[in-house]
């Protein structure tokens, strides 16, 4: 508990909680915005009397999880309640660790913890990711008879894949890829989450039996050492259950024998569904080759980043923002109108040519609305130069 306590000591120094990686968080008209302008600074320690819990979002590897807002900000976080008398210390340790030390745009960013006045539980703050899980996404799009578009899942599997890498750099397995570990936020990027089961390489090898057993790849199922190489499976497996709105083996065997078919069995393939979806050949050899069995021929995440399929998905335009928006049926964001703001003062600055768009036939309309006594000698000219 001692080494608990050290550690929670020490990542709970005053830093600047940060709601994207390229601004600071701010308090506008009573809610939480982003901007350069004010900077809200986290405490030195939480404790439950700064936080109000508004609802639960699930379970994590350990611990339930809340959204919680902060009484004094209006800033939003998840918090992780972690039993200490249920969760192995080395595991307590080993998840703040992880995620005090990794920051990057695809893993869930961390805030601060604190342990309970009772000192049994263990309370993480991470990145509320209103987006929810592609577990809750997918069971959504099921529901409502829909399918997960390819470029949308082009999208998702990129964004995973950067985390992996990522984790990989810093000699590091998740262990634990599953939908229910893979978050969106709001504008639908991808933040990988839950670090109780993470573990660090060495020499590149892992050999602990730790993690969701069905979406294991074989050679962790078997016992044997693994690598990187087996996240790669698992994230193979969540893409495929996304995409075709099942799980990819058979639901009807019991757990035992459904480890021996994932170890035995040929691994499963993205197939066409006539009347129903179709796959191009470069996605279709992407899962291919994620669910490769032998772990020593299957690509690094790295080396899939460079897939052909990722590479053309992330050449196209895909407004994640709007897929995310519709699953859920939030609301479309207000239009801005700062096209109708009065540009008159500027007048001196501009250069003028002939009218030949509708925008600036706006623009002359307005002019002409508000300053007849002084436009007329422009009537027949437009503004130019920031339009």
């Amino acid at each position: 508990m001692e080494d608990l306590r050290r550690t929670i000591d020490d990542i709970s120094n005053p830093r600047t909680a940060t709601g994207r990686d390229d601004d600071t968080v701010t308090i506008t008209n009573g809610s939480v915005g982003h901007s350069d302008a004010q900077r809200i600074q986290t405490p030195v320690a939480y404790t439950d009397e700064d936080l109000v819990e508004l609802s639960r979002l699930g379970e994590g590897a350990g611990g339930a999880v809340h959204k919680v807002q902060d009484k004094r900000s209006g800033f939003l976080m998840a918090r992780k309640t972690i039993t200490t008398r249920e969760a192995p210390m080395k595991q307590l340790l080993r998840e703040l660790g992880m995620i005090t030390r990794t920051k990057h745009v695809n893993i869930v960013k961390f805030y601060g913890a604190y342990i309970s006045p009772s000192s049994s539980e263990v309370k993480v703050l991470m990145e509320y990711c209103e987006g929810g899980s592609l577990e809750a996404v997918g069971k959504r799009i099921k529901e409502r008879g829909a399918r997960v578009g390819e470029k949308v899942a082009g999208r998702l599997a990129e964004g995973i894949l950067q985390g992996l890498a990522y984790l990989h750099a810093q000699k590091t397995i998740h262990r634990d890829i599953k939908p229910s570990n893979v978050l969106l936020s709001k504008q639908g990027i991808v933040k990988l989450c839950d670090f109780g089961v993470s573990g660090e390489l060495v020499n590149s090898l892992a050999g602990t039996f730790t993690g969701t057993s069905f979406y294991m790849a074989p050679e962790r199922i078997c016992g044997n050492e693994y690598t990187i190489r087996s996240d790669v499976w698992s994230t193979g497996i969540s893409l495929l259950e996304l995409v075709q709105n099942k799980f990819p083996f058979p639901s009807d065997l019991p757990p035992i024998e459904l480890m021996m078919y994932i170890t035995q069995s040929d691994p499963p393939r993205l197939e066409d569904e006539p009347g129903e979806a179709e796959w191009s050949a470069e996605m279709k050899d992407f899962i291919k080759d994620t669910l490769i069995v032998s772990a020593t021929d299957r690509p690094a995440p790295k080396t899939l980043l460079s897939h052909p399929w990722i590479v053309r998905n992330m050449q196209q335009e895909v407004n994640m923002a709007r897929w995310i928006r519709e699953v859920w049926g939030w609301p479309k964001p207000p239009k801005r109108k700062d096209q109708d703001r009065c540009v008159s003062s500027f007048l001196p600055f501009f250069t003028v040519r002939p009218i030949r768009s509708p925008f600036c036939n706006r623009i002359d309309i307005l002019l002409r609305r508000r300053f007849e006594w002084f436009y007329t000698p422009f009537r027949r000219f437009q503004l130019t130069r920031w339009f």
